[in-house]
């Protein structure tokens, strides 16, 4: 009987730690934030750039500040992770290979909102280089996590790099992830604590 008890509490506890913390931190854009650090740049009429700011954040010392101009006709990408131009924009805290991506529902971002009505596109890049999106809806103020379960990113349908598998599933690790200003104009934003969560809300 005690043989039987002492079985059953390994396999319980061998099964809990198989499916991993109940969240992994990817990335709170913590150290220098340049144009070594990340991967961003835009259209010749348009201008972005980015910068760390330790007054406003969601966790750790800083958050990573955008400020953009972004003309009608123009487009604008600020990127962070694995295979990128910048090779410096690999400082994710966890390497892709080692997480456990199918234990988790969800990757989530903190962002601080204007309450602008003005929307942030979310892409992720896949191990085959496809790219998926998920639209942030700047309706609030202030720090606001917002959860994007995995099954809801739809495939960027105006570019895909010409390498890319295209097979319209999103397949393990994740390498990258960028935001993408889509209201024209001048404007501020600052994200956080990029995360990948088991929740879907």
């Amino acid at each position: 009987m005690r043989y039987f008890l002492i079985l059953g509490l390994v396999l319980f506890l061998a099964a809990g730690c198989s499916f991993g913390p109940k969240e992994v931190v990817l990335d709170s854009f913590e150290g220098v934030i340049s144009a070594e650090t990340v991967d961003y740049g835009s259209s010749e009429d348009s201008l972005v750039t980015v910068g760390a700011d330790k007054s406003l954040k969601a966790c750790g010392e800083q958050s990573l500040k955008v400020l953009y101009d972004l003309k009608p006709s123009g487009y604008m990408w600020i990127a962070r992770g694995y295979g990128l131009d910048v090779v410096g924009a690999a400082l994710w805290e966890v390497v892709p290979q080692d997480v456990k991506w199918r234990s988790y529902k969800s990757i989530s971002v903190s962002m601080y909102g204007n309450n602008s009505g003005a929307v942030v596109a979310f892409d992720i890049k896949d191990k085959g280089g496809e790219i998926f999106r998920f639209l942030l809806e700047d309706d609030f103020s202030g720090w606001k996590e917002i959860i994007c379960p995995f099954e809801q990113f739809f495939v960027r349908a105006d570019w895909q790099p010409e390498t890319a598998e295209r097979n319209q599933v999103i397949d393990f690790p994740v390498m990258s992830f960028q935001f993408e200003p889509r209201l024209p104009g001048i404007g501020t934003y600052y994200f956080d604590c990029v995360k990948l969560v088991k929740t879907k809300k």
